[in-house]
């Protein structure tokens, strides 16, 4: 799915006008429809609800004024608080006349509004348009929104964010529990910068023309479900296990080893034909007794790695995890980087640390290698940056200048690649804050990548199905309680959903 810009989006509302041949009235009732129905299966008892709605002077303010009418008609108590000003969109003004006088109170920026904790707020203040950061003009009206301990919910956007660009911090944002937006997710809404106003959103179809969807020029992407299945590989019957690769982890050093368990165990969980490890001779039996499916190779040294295996019997290689900084583990890890092929490396962990040591090594990396680092340890990669938008940007140069593909973790993680485009994932949860979770990913992208998946479908995919089954485990497990060790229990389940169709057959 294409994350199009404010302006992208505004001309493809007009497309749609075009194409479809409808008015701007029309496309506005259908959008406002589309979040009543949303709102229906929140609270399906409307008669019982009261809803306060704050509208602007725009079209967003007339999608609150068409859904206040819709609630109406559903015998929902509505109150409509509209911003007076001296002139309206002509949508606006239209729905305004809907609606009998009593419903709407024209309110300032300024005033301080009383709103109940049992009400449901609606807040339609701004949508994607707003292009410049609200003054403290704007303080009143959206403290008492933000204070009220009500659940809000903010059309298109929570009004005050920017949809392209970064908002100050001091800014009047309203805090939304969940933002309806539509037909593509804003990069705004992705970013953690931007986490205390969008606790969560959900992009909805408004029907817009496919065919201007289709012409949009992008190079940021939300990762889902169609796009993960458009490069699946279904297995085939007379596959091996040499069709599915030999992937080596290597990693490990004392009181570290459970981290290349986990990747192994993640490993073969996604799929890969065999599995070894390369952990110091301490890592052994550990690895024997908790993991029998996998094959391991112990470095001379019993607590930490002094040297690097030949690799060129692996289809792919993930290294770092757990491997800790000793003085012989860097120079082992020199000598390695300086010396390989061109077959694509999975770094991670303490990998990304020596290599943030020792810059000069990046470039001996063989080109469309995968890094999956931490916030830290982007940090120490690229320095600092301003904010999420200038750290994006950052990591498309370094990708760029060495042809890597570079996840940035995170809540909706972002994956930055060699051409400047960037995918966003849509699935994960809070549950996998949690030490172990890098470890697993790591196991994943690297089975993937020797499945013979390239380096883009590899970590693409590996996201996706890492915070899928994560997703799948939290439903019986909670986040509170969520292990890495649940999450590949249910890897499984996150594969299998890639086979089904609309319906839940497998084919």
């Amino acid at each position: 799915m294409k994350i199009l810009s404010a302006q992208q989006m505004n001309n493809l509302d007009s497309e749609t006008l075009r194409d479809q041949k409808i008015s701007s009235l029309d496309l506005m009732e259908r959008a406002a429809t589309v979040v009543f129905e949303e709102i229906k299966k929140l609270y399906p008892r409307l008669e019982c609800s009261t809803f306060y709605i704050f509208c602007g002077k725009g079209n967003n303010g007339g999608d609150g004024l068409v859904l206040a009418r819709l609630l109406d008609q559903q015998q929902a108590e509505v109150k409509v608080y509209l911003i007076d000003v001296k002139e309206y969109s002509p949508d606006n003004l239209f729905n305004q006349k809907r609606l009998p006088n009593s419903m709407i109170q024209k309110i300032s920026p300024e005033d301080r509004i009383d709103i109940s904790s049992q009400v449901i707020v609606l807040d339609c203040l701004f949508g994607y348009g707003l292009k410049t950061v609200l003054t403290a003009a704007w303080n009143g009206i959206i403290s008492s929104i933000n204070g009220c301990g009500a659940r809000i919910y903010s059309v298109d956007m929570p009004s005050g964010l920017l949809a392209d660009e970064t908002t100050a911090a001091d800014a009047p944002i309203i805090r939304a529990d969940l933002v309806f937006t539509f037909q593509s997710p804003k990069q705004a809404l992705l970013l953690p910068e931007n986490q205390w106003h969008v606790k969560d959103f959900k992009v909805l179809d408004i029907g817009l023309s496919q065919r201007a969807i289709e012409a949009a020029k992008s190079n940021l992407f939300y990762v889902d479900q169609a796009l993960v299945r458009s490069f699946y590989r279904k297995r085939r019957k007379f596959d091996h296990k040499g069709t599915f690769g030999h992937t080596l982890i290597i990693g490990g050093s004392k009181g570290k080893m459970g981290a290349v368990q986990l990747a192994l165990k993640a490993a073969l969980r996604a799929g890969c034909g065999l599995a070894s490890a390369y952990v110091p001779a301490s890592g052994n039996p550990i690895l024997q007794s908790t993991v029998p499916e996998a094959m391991v190779i112990t470095d001379p040294e019993q607590d930490f790695i002094s040297q690097f295996p030949t690799v060129a019997s692996y289809q792919s290689i993930g290294i770092g995890i757990g491997m800790g900084t000793a003085q012989y583990t860097i120079d082992a890890l020199k000598v390695f980087v300086s010396g390989i092929d061109d077959t694509p490396l999975v770094l991670d962990a303490d990998a990304l640390n020596i290599l943030a040591r020792e810059p000069e090594l990046w470039s001996f990396v063989p080109a469309h290698s995968i890094l999956t680092p931490h916030p830290k340890e982007l940090s120490r990669i690229l320095g600092t940056w301003q904010d999420d938008f200038e750290k994006i940007e950052k990591v498309k140069v370094f990708a760029c200048k060495y042809q890597f593909y570079v996840l940035i973790k995170g809540a909706n993680s972002a994956m930055v690649m060699p051409d400047g485009l960037v995918y966003f994932n849509s699935t994960g949860n809070v549950g996998m804050a949690t030490g172990g979770s890098g470890d697993i990913l790591t196991g994943i992208i690297t089975s993937l990548l020797g499945q013979g998946y390239s380096s883009k479908e590899a970590l693409i995919m590996g996201v996706y199905i890492h915070g899928h089954a994560a997703d799948i485990a939290v439903k019986t497990i909670g986040t509170y309680s969520l292990l890495p060790s649940d999450t590949i229990n249910h890897l499984s389940d996150a594969l299998i959903a890639l086979e089904q169709d609309d319906n839940g057959l497998v084919h």
